[in-house]
Formats: structure tokens, C-alpha cells, sequence
């Protein structure tokens, strides 16, 4: 290759990298929303935020966030699916909200079909859920809490931030595929669910970094297992339970959705977009400095994924019955 067709392609390279995505090409000075279905200030919130502050700049367009919280997101949800297509709004959920609650009666929409009503613009980041066990329980390993759970005259306390929740369905993953005997503690949310691990009124939870991270800086506990099939780089050296759930997971995810009749262009060149801030280094870091993996998958890749976890986690739901009175 001679000076000339390198200085050519060094240019195409530039200028591609340079070139404002597709959807800035064509939706740029527009306004959209993203609506969410939970409270300000949780993780799905904060997930939407960071994402939307990346697109604002990246394609020139307003994405503002809107709370749309309760029914477990079935109110956001059911909004969003009744939205004309290309209208400009989207859903940010978790991926429970097409994946669990359909299969849960107390959880589920008399609305709306979501796996049916929604499609998937972007799978975006990965919740990390984390098991951390209190200081008092006297464990440093994950085998030893499994030998603890086992050999205890009682069964083990684990707190859980709400029924029917990505953290439950794992606590419930883990007695089974292990074969223990818990004693399953729901909080309305992380916050109480975390104090009173700390005062020693618990032995276990199931949380996310945000929620706990504070009081493993503190000593007051110490994560020993993630549930995500994978090591993570915001936790090096705490284990995967892959191996303990016997090759089986409870996903937990968070991704934008479009009502089902929005066109094919505005989902690829929204996806495209997404994919852009979320590989950027000031937004991944972000990310997982609070507790979320980035992801990138394809639009067919999170199709089959949601298709496949529906397939599992109605089976395996169908196998307990989840007590919402307590």
C-alpha cells in the first residue's frame, strides 16, 4: 500500500469514527422519553439517566427520563405498549418485567402482553447480584458458607429486597440447586434489608454493589459470590455461583423497549446509538461504578435471550409459590 492509500484510509477511518450516529442523522433536535418503572434514585432510574445524559450528546436529540413507578413496573410497561408506534417513547426496564412477571399472577399485567406488546431496543447493562454474608456468620468463602447453611441447626437468614424480585428468585435458585434449607427474609427495599444485616439481624442478602457496598467497606459484610455466570471486573476474585446453580441462572438485566409497531429503522438506529455511549470510557465507567456490567448484544442476541429466559424461569416458577403476605 503506497503513502497515498494510506493517508486515504487513515481519513475513511477517521471520518467513520467522527460521523454522528444514524440516529442523529435523522432524530437529531427532537425530544423522546424514556419512561421507567420504578422510583427515582434506584438502579433501573439511574441506568436510564446515565444513558440518556450519552445519547443527548452523542445524537443531538432530547431524551429526558420520566418515572412512572409501582405494579412492578407493570404501570410503565403497560404505558409504553400503548404508545403509537415511532411515537418517541420508550421503556427502560429490567428484564423481569417480560420475563417474571408474566408468570407470577400477583406480578403479571391484565393489560398487556409485554413479551408480545414490547420489543427490545437495547440490552445495555447487566445488574450484578451480589451474595454477601454478615461479619458475625464468621465465613470468608463461599464453601464455607455452603458449609455452614448445611451443618446449621437452623436454617440461615437471608434478607431479600422484595418478593418475586431478580434477588429472591436467586436465593430461592441457590436452596434448590444446593440443596439447603433457608430462612428467607423480605424487605420492602435494599436500604432496611441492609441495616439490619449490619446489626446482626441476618445472616446472608442478596443485593447489588450500590446497596451493600457501603457496609462491605465498612467490614460489616463480605461479598463471596455473584450470581451472573462470569467473573466481573467491578468484583475481582469473588466467585461465580455457575458451579452451584449447576450450570442455571436468574438473568438480571436492564434494556430500553419500544412498543412492538415502532419500525425497524428507528429500533436499529436507537440500538446503534446506545451501543456507541455504553462502549464509551466515561460512560461504562460509570456504569460500573455502580454495580452494572455494560453490555452490547446484538438485537437478535437479546431476542433469544429473552425468549430463552422465559422459557426457564416459567418452569422454574411453576416450581414455587411465592408468598406476597409477608
Amino acid at each position: 500500500m503506497d503513502r497515498r492509500q494510506v493517508l486515504t484510509s487513515l481519513v475513511a477511518a477517521l471520518t467513520t469514527a467522527m460521523a454522528p450516529s444514524s440516529f442523529a442523522q435523522k432524530w437529531a433536535g427532537k425530544q423522546y422519553r424514556f419512561v421507567v418503572g420504578y422510583p427515582a434514585g434506584g438502579v433501573v432510574d439511574f441506568a436510564a439517566r446515565t444513558i440518556a445524559e450519552g445519547l443527548n450528546q452523542e445524537t443531538g436529540a432530547t431524551f429526558i427520563v420520566e418515572n412512572k413507578a409501582g405494579a412492578a413496573s407493570n404501570i410503565a410497561c403497560e404505558f409504553v405498549a400503548r404508545q403509537p408506534g415511532d411515537s418517541g417513547v420508550f421503556g427502560v426496564f429490567a428484564n423481569s418485567t417480560l420475563t417474571t412477571n408474566p408468570f407470577v399472577p400477583q406480578l403479571s399485567s391484565k393489560s398487556v402482553d409485554p413479551l408480545k406488546d414490547l420489543k427490545p431496543v437495547a440490552a445495555f447493562a447487566d445488574m450484578i447480584l451480589v451474595l454477601a454474608v454478615t461479619d458475625q456468620l464468621g465465613v470468608k468463602t463461599l464453601d464455607e458458607f455452603l458449609a455452614k447453611a448445611k451443618s446449621s441447626p437452623t436454617p440461615l437468614r437471608v434478607g431479600l429486597a422484595g418478593i418475586g424480585s431478580p434477588h429472591h428468585l436467586a436465593a430461592l435458585l441457590l436452596e434448590r440447586s444446593a440443596q439447603l434449607n433457608l430462612n428467607m427474609v423480605p424487605y420492602k427495599g435494599g436500604a432496611p434489608m441492609i441495616a439490619d444485616a449490619a446489626g446482626g439481624h441476618l445472616d446472608a442478602v442478596f443485593t447489588t454493589i450500590p446497596v451493600g457496598g457501603a457496609m462491605v467497606a465498612a467490614g460489616k459484610l463480605r461479598w463471596i459470590a455473584i450470581s451472573q455466570p462470569k467473573t466481573v471486573p467491578s468484583l475481582p476474585g469473588v466467585p461465580s455461583l455457575v458451579n452451584v446453580f449447576k450450570g442455571s441462572s436468574v438473568p438480571s438485566w436492564i434494556g430500553v423497549f419500544a412498543q412492538s409497531s415502532t419500525s425497524d429503522e428507528m429500533i436499529t438506529s436507537l440500538h446503534d446509538s446506545i451501543n456507541k455511549v455504553v462502549a464509551s470510557p466515561a460512560i461504562s465507567e460509570k456504569l460500573r461504578k455502580n454495580g452494572l456490567e455494560p453490555l452490547n448484544w446484538t438485537i437478535p442476541e437479546t431476542n433469544k435471550f429473552i425468549s430463552d429466559e422465559a422459557v426457564f424461569m416459567k418452569k422454574f416458577l411453576s416450581e414455587f409459590k411465592l408468598d406476597f403476605s409477608a
